[in-house]
């Protein structure tokens, strides 16, 4: 009785925020179904961010590669050329299948039934960036058949601030909690390269739709960097991603101290991350993205440049930005609480889970600590004794590859897929398939190869045992 209360007073509550939201801001919309080539004008302006031009390498000339489908074991591939539209029909058609067994039209019905009664898709549509509901558009063209709408598809592309909103209100293909990343480079490493590791969690429970479909898009855009995001299908935005300049980018989970300051107008964290990848030729391009915009929720982001070998955690919250930046020969990590001046104490008190995690990264990466790997990362270390290590850091015990969720260790708190980027060479590894995710081989991919660029660098070895 008490949990359908509150899930009531929660959704009631809810559909007023939306509704106060919508009218403060007083969006003008057609009242007909809009298509493709209706242009929906995005708040706040992307004025000032890097221009969006049709893109070449440094060195010779590169065509984009037609779009198909070529899976990697457990791992979807699929690339996507041309405009917004084009791509997310092909999108749609490349997996079709996958989509559907999302949850069918009893999920696509949910999303619908949130997206236009509760007005989700229409906030959506306002804050959304350019493109997105083209590329929703064609994705539903795509995958009408089995019940996908534009309310949906809009829903979905939205995800990350519905989240925040309705807690775990919505079904949980939406969701993750947990994370955990880290760069290093300069003496860190055996090569002076950067590395970029990363682990998607979630807590408690495997999510089956994200364990079974791990997909790497490399999305051609007619304008803009070329690149590879890792998502889900059904989704157009990524977790993590790294275009064609070496810039890597993932995020982790945070929570606000107070949802009553969130703002009438704002961005998806998910969706910036898409502009970052489509935008930004350096870090210091990025970082112009990541400050230009305000957004509706809370994240951690980090950011590598594998050509200057810099990288910073964004610290993220509404008008706020903290940046905490790698020094040049050091390492960087975060997990799912702030700790910029700028943000730290503005989110939800730090779990013990997200503390023992970022201890544990203090034991293995800082240069002073004794148990440092500082000097001997490279990918195999960062896979074998980083991203699968089920080490307490209080108690020096690992946890057991039964259980799912630690809450305490790295490699143990819930993995659904972990990856490692070398954004300077374009290579990147990721571990999916079978739960424990750490478990299984790192299947390594060059985007230089699957985007023919001139020179492009090619895997030292199939995967990483």
């Amino acid at each position: 009785m008490y949990n359908w209360l509150k899930n009531g007073l929660i959704l009631i509550f809810t559909l007023c925020l939306v509704i106060v939201l919508n009218w403060q801001a007083s969006p003008v919309f057609p009242q007909s179904t809009p298509t493709q080539n209706q242009n929906i004008q995005p708040l706040p302006s992307l004025e000032g961010l890097p221009q969006i031009t049709e893109w070449q390498p440094s060195e010779g000339e590169w065509k984009p590669v037609a779009p198909h489908r070529e899976d990697r074991g457990p791992i979807k591939v699929v690339w996507l050329q041309g405009t917004p539209y084009e791509m997310g029909y092909q999108h749609g058609q490349l997996l079709h299948k996958e989509i559907a067994s999302l949850g069918g039209r009893e999920i696509f019905n949910t999303l619908s039934f949130f997206g236009k009664l509760m007005l989700m898709s229409k906030l959506a549509r306002r804050n959304s960036f350019p493109g997105i509901y083209q590329e929703c558009q064609g994705l539903v063209d795509a995958t009408s058949d089995i019940g996908m709408t534009m309310d949906a598809c809009m829903v979905l592309a939205f995800g990350d601030v519905y989240k925040e909103i309705f807690g775990y209100n919505l079904p949980k293909i939406l969701f993750h909690e947990g994370c955990a990343n880290f760069a290093v480079a300069g003496d860190g490493t055996t090569d002076g390269h950067l590395y970029h590791g990363r682990t998607l969690d979630n807590q408690k429970e495997p999510i089956k739709y994200w364990v079974d479909n791990t997909t790497v898009f490399i999305r051609q855009p007619n304008k803009g960097i070329p690149h590879a995001i890792i998502s889900v299908p059904g989704m157009v935005w990524p977790n993590s991603g790294l275009n064609a300049e070496g810039i890597s980018i993932s995020l982790d989970t945070a929570h606000p101290k107070d949802i009553e300051e969130m703002p009438t107008d704002g961005r998806s964290n998910v969706q910036l991350m898409s502009q970052v990848m489509k935008r930004a030729h350096n870090y210091q391009e990025a970082r112009d993205i990541m400050a230009s915009q305000n957004r509706l929720m809370a994240n951690l982001i980090i950011i590598t440049d594998g050509k200057s070998r810099k990288a910073g955690v964004f610290e993220l919250l509404y008008e706020d930005m903290g940046v905490r930046e790698m020094e040049k020969n050091g390492a960087i990590y975060m997990t799912n609480h702030f700790l910029s001046p700028e943000a730290k104490g503005k989110d939800t008190p730090p779990t013990d889970s997200t503390l023992l995690r970022y201890q544990r990264f203090e034991q293995l990466l800082d240069k002073d600590s004794p148990e440092s790997l500082y000097g001997k990362l490279n990918p195999q270390v960062i896979v074998k004794q980083v991203l699968r290590d089920r080490t307490n850091p209080q108690t020096k015990e690992p946890s057991p590859k039964s259980l799912f969720d630690d809450n305490a260790s790295i490699g143990g708190n819930g993995s659904l897929r972990q990856a490692v980027f070398d954004p300077e060479r374009l290579l990147f590894w990721i571990a999916a398939g079978k739960v424990p995710i750490p478990d299984n081989p790192f299947t390594c991919f060059s985007l230089g190869e699957m985007l023919g660029l001139p020179n492009a660098q090619s895997c030292p070895a199939s995967s990483i045992s």
